[in-house]
């Protein structure tokens, strides 16, 4: 991939492609997307242009109708895991509690903590296979 950030407007198409059943047509993104934004189809025809060179995306020769196939080559697990390592690395070392120790100074709620707690839990007992 040539570039792991995605500018606000590819992530919002990648948004919608997540949700559908691969594969994805660009007229399918643009009805959904339609609801939010009413972006012009070439609009939407460059964005997946630029997702398909980036890596993001891939195209399937066989067509829909006139429409060609789409398929992400991550999933939006994946890419916000690459995301948060990024983010790690620059700003905090790769160190999850100093990150956690930038927020301290939020307020947490109790559904914050219990799922921060959770987490906890889950990372120990998949540490212990």
């Amino acid at each position: 991939m040539k570039s792991t950030r995605l500018p606000d407007a590819e992530f919002a198409v990648m948004e919608i492609i997540w949700e559908l059943p691969a594969p994805v047509t660009i007229g399918q993104v643009r009805e959904k997307l339609s609801e939010e934004k009413s972006w012009k189809l070439q609009t939407l025809v460059t964005l997946f242009g630029r997702l398909t060179e980036r890596g993001f995306l891939r195209v399937d020769e066989k067509k829909r109708g006139r429409e060609h196939l789409f398929y992400p080559t991550l999933t939006r697990e994946e890419y916000l895991r690459m995301e948060m390592e990024s983010f790690l690395g620059r700003y905090r070392q790769r160190r999850l509690p100093s990150l956690l120790a930038a927020f301290a100074g939020e307020q947490l709620t109790e559904k914050d903590l219990d799922e921060l707690a959770d987490f906890i839990r889950q990372a120990r007992e998949s540490g212990k296979e």
